[in-house]
């Protein structure tokens, strides 16, 4: 199972990203950044489930279920914000590998969600950097949040990996 952090941990989660980056095993890994702006609006065009705060509590819940689902054991999650996610995505194969985890995690995230007997789907957008040669967590870090900027600015239709 993948190792999970609350916001609270995030802390943890850096200091796992750089052991991460230090281990002498190739490996090839990608910073990836999901972020579900736009979530509240999708509730409220739907009535919003039960109440609009535990509607918001119960998707986002029901989000990183099915993220927790698709990550292997030593992958890494944390949930960065309210409706952010962070993860570290590992393979021992290449990019195209990671290129097409990438768009396993967005169709698992994309499919519709049934809350309190409604169903919509929630907006996303996916974003990830590869892990450059000798790259520095902060370095990923930043990419991995362009490339979210850029899924965004393309209306979140696909992940986008640099």
């Amino acid at each position: 199972m993948a190792q999970h952090a609350e916001a609270s941990q995030v802390p943890r989660f850096r200091q796992r990203l750089e052991e991460t980056l230090t281990e002498p095993e190739p490996m090839c890994l990608a910073m990836v950044r999901i972020d579900t702006d736009g979530l509240q609006r999708a509730l409220d065009s739907h009535g919003g489930p039960v109440e609009e705060h535990d509607g918001l509590d119960q998707v986002m819940a029901a989000v990183q279920s099915r993220l927790t689902y698709q990550l292997r054991r030593y992958d890494l999650m944390a949930r960065i914000e309210d409706d952010t996610f962070m993860l570290v995505v590992k393979t021992l194969a290449d990019t195209r590998v990671l290129d097409a985890r990438m768009y396993q995690l967005y169709g698992a995230l994309a499919e519709p969600y049934t809350i309190d007997d409604q169903t919509f789907v929630v907006p996303l957008a996916l974003g990830a950097a590869v892990r450059l040669p000798s790259e520095s967590a902060a370095s990923l870090m930043r990419r991995a949040d362009r490339a979210l900027i850029v899924a965004e600015e393309a209306g979140g239709k696909a992940p986008v990996l640099i």
